[in-house]
């Protein structure tokens, strides 16, 4: 009867010890991979703060008026070039400077119809 108690136990400790060391070698990789997710997350991180940056120094207002000036032609606005509600009248002509309904053509109609053909 102790033969078969300590068969028993010592299969329970080799048992026990087969299972210890499979969660370790288990844990093991499990530490191995939060570490590279880790080091993943602190690259990202650092990319995020690059890109920040960059993005800090393309959106510089004078950055930008360089550019406007260069590409677009634009300037900046001059005080000269601001007026009143009431001085609008005196700039804008009254009558329009083409009278397209005189020739009695639609001149859409025909841009429409010249695009339909061929």
């Amino acid at each position: 009867m102790h033969k078969l108690l300590n068969l028993l136990l010592v299969t329970a400790v080799l048992v026990s010890g087969f299972i210890l060391y499979s969660l370790e070698h288990e844990t093991r990789g499990f530490e191995r991979e939060a570490a590279k997710l880790q080091r993943g997350i602190e690259a990202e991180t650092e990319n995020m703060r690059l890109l920040n940056a960059e993005w800090s120094s393309l959106i510089r207002p004078d950055r930008i008026r360089t550019l406007a000036e260069r590409f677009l032609g634009l300037s900046t606005l001059k005080a000269q070039q601001i007026v009143k509600l009431d001085d609008i009248s005196n700039h804008v002509p009254a009558e329009p400077v083409m009278n397209l309904q005189a020739e009695g053509s639609d001149p859409i109609g025909a841009i429409i119809d010249d695009m339909k053909q061929p």
